[in-house]
């Protein structure tokens, strides 16, 4: 079964990478939620209506920082 988009672009393509990289993505009420399947618990909330214009930047800082997050190779 398919998820549903983020209405946001930018946060579409960070989802869509992380399917890419085997993290596993389920929509909530207000965010998509993020579980990585390498055993170490890594997990990460995404909004649907982040109100930091930085928020991509951010998110994908900290989830090269603190997870097991792999940058796309282009």
């Amino acid at each position: 079964m398919l998820r549903p988009r983020h209405p946001i672009k930018e946060l579409e393509a960070v989802l869509r990478s992380a399917e890419k990289q085997g993290w596993k993505v389920d929509r909530g009420k207000g965010y998509f939620k993020m579980f990585c399947t390498c055993g170490e618990l890594h997990k990460k909330f995404v909004h649907l209506t982040p109100s930091d214009p930085n928020y991509e930047k951010n998110l994908r800082g900290y989830l090269k920082s603190r997870t097991c997050w792999k940058e796309d190779m282009p």
